[in-house]
């Protein structure tokens, strides 16, 4: 149970995908939990701690927590970036302000107008044995009056090449379902889609 409001957690769900087997499972699980709010797949889905169940490789057990009266109250897509294969190229001019952060470590990557006005932000999370060595961009931000200008692509390819340089061999990325303008900006920068990571919840 949750301390701040109550509700119950699945935190993981794993029934190699037999439907009986997890519907038992889920039915155990209300029953420990009674009639208080329900919430399943609240623990980490991949090694970079997101949360969720990656419904394209685990459909069974999707069908099991809708079947259960469960439904989806938040949904994440999952984009990795190969930099071993395809290592990305050195970044071109303007080139990003690279700024050191830690806990957790990383680096803040900004571009600025000659002037000195902020064009876009990126965070990038450092590759770390807890993430399997692969580096994770958290954030990605755009001066709402300087889209459509190419300055994401940008930035974006001076994220990875920072991530290559520091020896991560992946790069991963999570946005929310229905972003379509941020699934667009990372398929051109050549990362796949792997899964959307759901998180279901039961009032």
């Amino acid at each position: 149970m949750r301390a701040a409001d109550d509700a119950g957690l699945i935190v993981w769900l794993h029934g190699r995908e037999d439907f009986e087997v997890i519907a038992a499972l889920i039915a155990l699980a209300r029953a420990r939990l009674g009639d208080r709010e329900l919430y399943a797949c609240t623990g980490p889905a991949t090694a970079t701690g997101i949360p969720g169940l990656p419904t394209g490789h685990r459909p069974v057990t999707a069908r099991a927590l809708t079947a259960a009266g469960l439904t989806q109250t938040a949904a994440q897509r999952y984009f990795l970036r190969d930099l071993a294969s395809t290592p990305p190229a050195p970044p071109a001019y303007p080139l990003a302000d690279v700024t050191v952060l830690t806990e957790p470590d990383g680096w803040r990557l900004e571009l600025t107008d000659t002037d000195g006005q902020p064009l876009a932000s990126a965070t990038l999370l450092a590759p770390a044995p807890a993430t399997a060595g692969m580096a994770v961009l958290s954030q990605l931000t755009v001066q709402s009056g300087q889209r459509r200008r190419g300055i994401g692509s940008h930035l974006l390819a001076q994220c990875l090449h920072h991530a290559h340089i520091s020896g991560a061999g992946h790069v991963t990325a999570v946005i929310p379902e229905g972003d379509t303008a941020a699934a667009r900006l990372l398929a051109g920068a050549a990362f796949l889609l792997l899964d959307t990571l759901t998180v279901y919840r039961r009032p």
